[in-house]
């Protein structure tokens, strides 16, 4: 994990954490993920982003790769969600950017652990929807655990690092 200072690293949170989990709770109770809310965490993170690269030169670069990792990352999202509405809802899609700004900000382990952390904490929810339903093809709000990825990517991020050898 990049050392982020303090205030800078609180800037992020505070932009990120609460309209998380408003999407989060939303998309538990009605299956989809407000535009404007999107928006709006989206805008809140990229200037928070922008605000750490113009106050701290030292984390441009880290920025500046969190910024196109984003939009790639995110392009691919949304080709999914159009190609296979079943596998990735559009909400969904346009969520994957913000949440690849947010942990890749805070260094390329935490993208790491927090796209796995995504793909299995996704796995484990979807059986146990599974499970407790019993019936096939039931869908279940993957947004709250999307949105949970920069958290599981802070928290797998030293695991990451010693697996690479960085840490």
């Amino acid at each position: 994990m990049i050392a982020l200072p303090l205030l800078p690293l609180l800037a992020l949170a505070a932009a990120y954490v609460p309209p998380a989990s408003v999407l989060a709770w939303v998309d538990v109770r009605e299956h989809r993920l407000p535009n404007r809310w999107v928006a709006t965490l989206t805008v809140l993170v990229a200037v928070v982003l922008a605000l750490i690269a113009l106050l701290q030169p030292a984390l441009r670069p880290t920025m500046r790769s969190a910024a196109v990792l984003a939009v790639v990352i995110g392009m691919g999202a949304v080709l999914v969600a159009l190609l296979a509405p079943s596998v990735l809802g559009m909400g969904d899609a346009k969520t994957v950017p913000v949440v690849v700004a947010t942990s890749a900000a805070l260094g390329g382990e935490v993208l790491l652990a927090s796209l796995l952390g995504i793909a299995v904490l996704g796995g484990v929810v979807g059986v146990v929807v599974l499970l407790i339903s019993r019936r096939p093809g039931q869908r279940f709000a993957f947004g709250p655990v999307l949105l949970a990825g920069p958290l599981l990517g802070v928290l797998g991020g030293p695991l990451v690092a010693r697996a690479l050898g960085t840490g």
